[in-house]
């Protein structure tokens, strides 16, 4: 009983957190049990006992403590003993090791000077025998006899015996000839027999696949005269068969990323033997690839150009390929020239030809396909004085324009191919020259024999007299295209011209001669725009003249029908027909620019026929009819300026209908209007003599 008391006490006291006060508690519990009543004397007592208990138990717990610690402190001592005899000893230890190290430094140093004195020794003795072996091998050529010697004799020592005669015929060659002629000759005889065994041995392993004997013979017949026939003969065979598809560059490639790897393997010198194999393939098969193509084509120059800018092509990019296998970095470029060199001599004669026939024969069915000849003309000033005549008798080609999109696209595509092989197959130092030499002809060809003749030839077709028929727009879709072939002309001087001219002595030629281009072109046509909007209000004033009466805006009788003019109809239905071939053919600030100015002229002729006329009531309320359709015209075109002219018409209109006793009133409301403008309005009035008494400043 008192030893699981005693175990309840361990249990609480090692309760993890310890509570003071929760121990009291059950320690209580434990003493009181379950009865109610507590007799504080027993209780106090058997606290008391309990105190006691603990104090024993705690002086238990001290003892084993002490011991406990007492025996921590002992191990603690024999461990920190040992610990330090290991110190010591790791410190002996370590002393010896360096000791050992200084020993073992001596004597390596020792010994790599014995190994000196050995190799000193031995080098010598080494050379002497060899030269002892190559003396005997020399009396026994010397000899008046047959070779005995097994060097000689035994086949399995074809390797040891080139070694040998490949030396014996390099020192016989020093001897004189008059005292060793006879054993030069012999050893000489030797050398060619052991020099062919040699080369069959070779080929022989090579057709075996044997590389280990390859690299062997090959080692040593590469001091031997006909190594590089035997090279030659390797090269020969390693491209039987290497040919099989249709593109040779890419069988080239093939092949020589194939036999690297094995000349390095076999050869002492790879690069040398490998410059040898792509030496003979530009020479052998790529010529005649290149030669065989191009002879087959050479009837037709755009066949012909366009073969051998990609065949020069291909061999560029094989070239950058093939640099890995060269240290030489003149090598390749002078291989690629030697097979390209006759064709490209001749390139800028070709090429200049080529472009000149193409852009003549372009142009040619052009103007066939439209059964045009072609005429000639002067230039802008001949056109300015022609502008000036009165009467010009004019063709009219039923609305063509003679110019193609199509057929600048195809002259540009031409220039672009010949641009691209100039970059690429010209000389560096002639390039920048014959680009300006192409850029002269795509000049020639597309502005001034097609756009400027076009627009030469359209301006000769406007009418400079009064036109009395309907004026046909035929200019404007001028316009239009010359527009669309400049833009696509621009952008290839961009792209095709500027990159190969830019930083030469030639850009600054070239610019110039684009910007001078450009600007005669915008001369022709502004000199035709106008010319054409001159022709189109010629026909308004002509309609207008000849269709409207002065009876149309005096009736003497008054109807309440009333509706715009028969010629005010024409003319609106006109100006729309050209006004939408205008919006077909200009837009941006070009559409604006023409709009405005046709706006203006189309204003003034309106303004001079109706200033004309007089008018009554019913006249003036018919040509505000008029003004109204006109206004509308003009109104679709957004333009406000003449927006605003037509309502100043308007406005002015409205003088000739109010009553005479409101003309004061209605002429003060029009303040921003000139008042020269609208007194010369009163007085188209048909009553004009009698509002005078209402106007005194008229």
């Amino acid at each position: 009983m008192g030893d699981r008391y005693f175990a309840t006490y361990v249990q609480d006291l090692e309760q993890d957190p310890f509570d003071a006060i929760d121990f009291v508690e059950r320690l209580a519990w434990r003493i009181t049990g379950t009865t109610e009543n507590i007799n504080a004397t027993i209780l106090k007592s058997k606290f008391e006992d309990e105190i006691a208990s603990l104090q024993m138990l705690s002086e238990q717990f001290q003892s084993k403590i002490n011991t406990v610690e007492a025996q921590v402190s002992r191990e603690k001592q024999e461990y920190l003993s040992v610990l330090q005899s290991q110190q010591d000893r790791n410190a002996t230890v370590l002393e010896k090791l360096k000791q050992l190290d200084g020993t073992m430094q001596v004597v390596s140093t020792k010994v790599v000077h014995l190994g000196d004195q050995l190799e000193g020794v031995h080098a010598p003795r080494a050379r002497a025998y060899e030269t002892l072996q190559l003396m005997k091998h020399f009396d026994e050529f010397l000899a008046d006899q047959p070779l005995s010697s097994a060097i000689f004799t035994d086949p399995d020592q074809l390797l040891e015996s080139a070694e040998m005669i490949q030396k014996l015929y390099s020192v016989s060659q020093e001897l004189a000839k008059d005292k060793f002629l006879n054993v030069q000759l012999r050893i000489a005889h030797k050398y060619e027999e052991i020099e062919g065994l040699m080369i069959e041995e070779f080929v022989k392993a090579h057709q075996n696949g044997d590389r280990r004997k390859m690299k062997d013979v090959a080692v040593i017949l590469s001091e031997f005269k006909r190594y590089s026939a035997c090279l030659d003969a390797f090269v020969e065979h390693m491209q039987y068969g290497a040919f099989r598809s249709t593109d040779v560059f890419c069988d080239v490639l093939a092949l020589c990323e194939k036999t690297y790897p094995m000349l390095e393997e076999i050869f002492p010198n790879p690069q040398q033997v490998m410059a040898k194999l792509i030496l003979n393939l530009f020479q052998g098969k790529l010529k005649d690839a290149v030669h065989m193509k191009l002879e087959d084509v050479n009837g037709d120059s755009e066949v012909y150009l366009t073969s051998l800018y990609e065949l020069y092509m291909k061999t560029q990019k094989l070239v950058g390929s093939l640099r890995k296998f060269t240290s030489d970095s003149e090598f390749l470029p002078i291989l690629s020239r030697s097979v390209f060199g006759s064709y490209l001599n001749t390139y800028v004669v070709n090429e200049r030809a080529h472009i000149t026939e193409q852009c003549s024969s372009i142009l040619q069915r052009f103007y066939e396909s439209k059964g045009h000849q072609k005429k000639q003309f002067t230039g802008l000033q001949e056109l300015k004085r022609g502008i000036q005549a009165r009467l010009l008798t004019v063709e009219n080609y039923g609305g063509e324009t003679f110019l193609s999109e199509e057929v600048a696209i195809n002259i540009l595509q031409e220039f672009k191919n010949a641009f691209m092989r100039c970059n690429a197959m010209a000389e560096k130092k002639d390039s920048p020259k014959f680009t300006e030499q192409l850029f002269d002809l795509m000049l020639k060809y597309l502005y001034k024999d097609h756009v400027e003749y076009a627009i030469e030839l359209a301006l000769s077709c406007i009418q400079l007299s009064e036109s009395k028929t309907e004026a046909p727009g035929y200019f404007f879709p001028v316009v239009q295209q010359t527009a669309a072939i400049t833009h696509l002309f621009v952008k290839q001087f961009d792209d095709s011209i500027m990159p190969l001219v830019e930083g030469t002595i030639v850009e600054n030629s070239c610019v110039s001669k684009r910007d001078s281009t450009l600007q005669q072109v915008e001369g022709l046509i502004d000199a035709g725009i106008e010319r054409q909007l001159n022709s189109l209000v010629s026909y308004v004033r002509y309609v207008l003249q000849n269709e409207q009466k002065r009876a149309d805006f005096k009736p003497e009788i008054p109807t309440s029908h009333i509706s715009c003019t028969t010629a005010c109809s024409t003319v609106v239905r006109f100006v729309a027909r050209q006004v939408d071939l205008i919006r077909d053919s200009v837009d941006g600030e070009n559409l604006d620019c023409i709009l405005s100015d046709f706006g203006d002229r189309l204003y003034n002729v309106i303004l001079v026929q109706i200033r004309s006329f007089t008018y009554n009531t019913t006249g003036a309320l018919l040509l505000m009819y008029d003004i109204n359709e006109y206004r509308k015209c003009v109104e679709k075109w957004g333009m406000k300026s003449a927006i605003k002219k037509f309502d100043t018409l308007k406005s002015l209109t409205n003088l000739l209908i109010v009553e005479p006793n409101n003309l004061a009133e209605a002429s003060s409301s029009l303040g921003d209007i000139d008042r020269s403008m609208i007194n010369s309005f009163i007085q188209l009035r048909g009553d004009c003599k009698s509002v005078r008494a209402y106007m005194p400043f008229l």
